[in-house]
C-alpha cells in the first residue's frame, strides 16, 4: 500500500513540474525613451523573484517569465514600468521622463549626465525657478548664497557693476581667480569691461552681466581639478556651466506654448552709516575743500573752532560773528571756469555746520524685467525649438545709473533618421551701462561733479 502511495505521489509531482515548464517562456523585446531611442541598462526584474536582466546598448532585452507575472523597467531619469506578460512573446516598452527623478541627475564637465551621488565631487546645482525674475541682472549676483564654496562679491552697490566669483578660495595672488563659463558648451568670457580710473572710480560691468537669467535653464558649479580636469588649464579654477532654455531645448517633450512674464522691482538704500557732526573738512584742524574729517570744529569756541581765524584762510572769507563762509563755486579759480559756470554762485555765503544731506543724494531704484520665450516640438517629439527675448531696465538708487539690456537667444534640436541628434544655439546680448557722477577735484582742491 505505501508503494502504491509513493508511486501516486511521483507521478503527481512530475504532473506539476511538467505543468510549470510548460508555462514558463522566453520574453523579449525593446526598451525605448519617450523619443523612440533606445535605452542600455534598464534593469527588468520579474515582480516578486530575484529573476532579472539588463538591456544591451541596442535597448534589447530576453528574460524568462510565465504567463500572468508582471516586469518591471526601471531606469534613472525614467518613470517605472510594468508589463503584464500575457500570450505574446515579444513586448516592446516605451518609457516616459520623470522630472522628479532627473532632479538628481547633474551636467558634468563636456555636458556629459551623470547621478549627483554617483559622482566622485561636489557639484551644486541651480535651478531656473532660483534665477528667474529677480532685481539683479547679474547671474553672478544671482549665485549668491545659492552655491555652497562659491565665493561671490560684488565691486559696488550701483547697477551692472562688476561681480568677482571665486570657488573654493584664491588659487593665486597675481593671476586671474575667476573659474570658467562655458554656456551651452562654448567657452564664455568673465573678465570686467574697462571702466572709470583710480581717481573717478572703477564700475567696469562683469561679462556675465550679458547673460538674462530668465533665459538660463539651470546652473551646475563644478569643484575641484578632479571635477574640472577635463577642461585642462582654463578649468583650474573651477568651472560654472551654463545652460540656457534655447540650449535645453527638446529635453522634455512638451507642446507649442509662448509665455510673457514681466517683474517690476523697486529698490531703496537699506541704510546710511553714522557721521560724526563735530569736525569738518581740512586737515590738522585747518580748512580744506577736500573730502576729510580732520578740519575746523563746528564749534567756535576752543583752538580748532572756527573762532581761530587762523584756521580758515582768508580766500575762504569766514565771518567769525555768523559763522558762515563763501559757497566753494565762489572761491574756485577762474582758470577752472567753474565761476563763470555758476554765476548765481558768486558771493554766497553758507553756514559752516554739518548737514545731513546724505540720504538727499539716493533716490529710488526700479528694475523692469520683460521675458518672452517660446518653444515646443514636434508630435513625434523629434524636432523641437525654443526662442527667448529679454528686455531689462535697471535705474540704480544713485542718480544717474542705469542700465539698459536686450537679450536674445535661438535653439533647437532635431533627431534625424539614422539616429543622429543635431543641436545648435546663438545667444545675442546688447547692454548700455551708465555709471553715477563721481566726485572729482578740481586744479584748487574745489570738489566738483563729472
Amino acid at each position: 500500500m505505501k508503494t502504491k502511495l509513493n508511486g501516486i505521489l511521483t507521478l503527481l509531482l512530475a504532473l506539476v513540474v511538467q505543468v510549470s515548464f510548460a508555462q514558463s517562456k522566453t520574453v523579449s523585446g525593446t526598451v525605448t525613451d519617450s523619443d523612440g531611442l533606445p535605452l542600455p541598462g534598464v534593469n527588468i526584474v520579474v515582480d516578486g523573484t530575484v529573476n532579472g536582466t539588463q538591456t544591451d546598448f541596442d535597448g534589447n532585452y530576453s528574460i524568462s517569465a510565465s504567463n500572468g507575472q508582471v516586469l518591471v523597467f526601471t531606469y534613472i531619469g525614467q518613470k517605472e514600468a510594468r508589463v503584464t506578460v500575457g500570450a505574446a512573446d515579444t513586448y516592446n516598452v516605451q518609457m516616459e521622463e520623470d522630472a522628479q527623478a532627473l532632479e538628481e541627475v547633474v551636467v558634468t564637465a563636456q555636458g556629459i549626465k551623470r547621478e549627483k551621488q554617483a559622482l566622485g565631487y561636489a557639484v551644486s546645482s541651480v535651478g531656473e525657478e532660483q534665477l528667474e525674475q529677480r532685481t539683479e541682472g547679474d547671474v553672478g549676483r544671482i549665485l549668491r548664497g545659492k552655491a555652497s564654496g562659491v565665493n561671490i562679491t560684488s565691486q559696488s552697490g550701483v547697477s551692472g557693476s562688476g561681480t568677482n566669483i571665486v570657488i573654493r578660495g584664491y588659487q593665486s595672488f597675481s593671476q586671474n581667480n575667476q573659474p570658467l563659463f562655458i554656456v551651452d558648451g562654448v567657452p564664455f568670457a568673465s573678465d570686467t569691461n574697462a571702466g572709470g580710473s583710480f581717481v573717478n572710480g572703477n564700475n567696469g560691468s562683469s561679462r556675465f552681466l550679458d547673460l538674462d537669467p530668465n533665459s538660463i535653464a539651470d546652473v551646475q558649479v563644478l569643484k575641484g581639478l578632479s571635477a574640472a580636469t577635463l577642461y585642462g588649464e582654463a578649468g583650474k579654477n573651477g568651472v560654472i556651466l551654463i545652460t540656457t532654455k534655447a540650449g535645453a531645448a527638446g529635453a522634455t517633450r512638451k507642446k507649442n506654448e509662448i509665455t510673457v512674464t514681466q517683474s517690476y522691482f523697486m529698490n531703496e538704500i537699506a541704510s546710511m552709516p553714522d557721521y560724526q557732526d563735530q569736525y569738518g573738512n581740512g586737515f590738522d584742524q585747518k580748512f580744506g575743500w577736500f573730502f576729510s574729517n580732520w578740519g575746523p570744529s563746528f564749534r567756535k569756541e576752543g583752538s580748532t573752532g572756527y573762532g581761530n581765524a587762523s584756521n580758515f584762510p582768508s580766500a575762504y572769507g569766514l565771518n567769525t560773528d555768523d559763522g558762515t563762509i563763501l559757497h566753494p563755486y565762489s572761491t574756485a579759480s577762474s582758470a577752472t571756469g567753474v565761476p563763470a559756470a555758476f554765476p548765481e554762485f558768486n558771493g554766497a555765503r553758507y553756514k559752516w555746520q554739518p548737514y545731513n544731506s546724505v540720504g538727499e543724494f539716493f533716490q529710488t531704484g526700479t528694475v523692469a524685467n520683460t521675458s518672452l520665450q517660446a518653444g515646443g516640438s514636434s508630435a513625434d517629439g523629434k524636432v523641437s525649438y525654443n526662442v527667448s527675448f529679454g528686455h531689462l531696465e535697471d535705474e540704480g538708487f544713485t542718480p544717474g545709473n542705469k542700465l539698459l539690456r536686450n537679450n536674445m537667444s535661438v535653439g533647437g534640436r532635431a533627431q534625424l533618421s539614422n539616429n543622429f541628434t543635431v543641436s545648435g544655439t546663438m545667444n545675442y546680448s546688447r547692454t548700455r551701462f551708465k555709471s553715477p557722477p563721481v566726485a572729482a577735484s578740481t586744479g584748487n582742491g574745489t570738489p566738483s561733479f563729472l
